[in-house]
C-alpha cells in the first residue's frame, strides 16, 4: 500500500514540476515539442528572448559506445530552424530552414 501511495505521490509531483516556469526554462528550453512537415513548435518563447526571423541550430543528442573523451553521448548538427511566431513566454512556432529537423531535438542560438 505504501508503494503505490508513494508511486502516485511522485507522479503527481513530476507532472507539476514539468508545467512550472523553472522545468521549461531549465529542460525544456530549445526543445522542439512538436514537427508537422516543416513547420515546428519549440520551447523558446518570449520569456527566452526570442524574435521574429532570428534562426537556430538544431542539434540531437547521439549515444556512442565511447568517445575519445569518456563520454557516452555526443551532440550533432542535424539543421536550422528560423522563427515565424512567437505564441507566449514559453514557445515559439517556426520554419526549418535546412536539414533534418525531427521532435526532441534542441535548438541552440547562432
Amino acid at each position: 500500500m505504501n508503494r503505490i501511495v508513494s508511486i502516485v505521490l511522485l507522479t503527481a509531483l513530476m507532472s507539476a514540476c514539468s508545467s512550472s516556469p523553472f522545468y521549461h526554462k531549465v529542460f525544456m528550453r530549445g526543445q522542439i515539442v512538436g514537427v508537422d512537415g516543416d513547420q515546428v513548435v519549440f520551447c523558446i518563447g518570449s520569456d527566452s528572448g526570442a524574435s521574429i526571423g532570428e534562426e537556430f541550430v538544431a542539434h540531437r543528442y547521439t549515444y556512442e559506445d565511447y568517445l575519445e573523451d569518456g563520454e557516452y553521448y555526443d551532440t550533432i548538427e542535424v539543421g536550422s530552424v528560423v522563427v515565424r511566431e512567437i505564441v507566449n513566454v514559453h514557445f515559439a512556432k517556426g520554419v526549418i530552414s535546412s536539414g533534418e529537423v525531427t521532435k526532441y531535438d534542441i535548438l541552440f542560438s547562432q
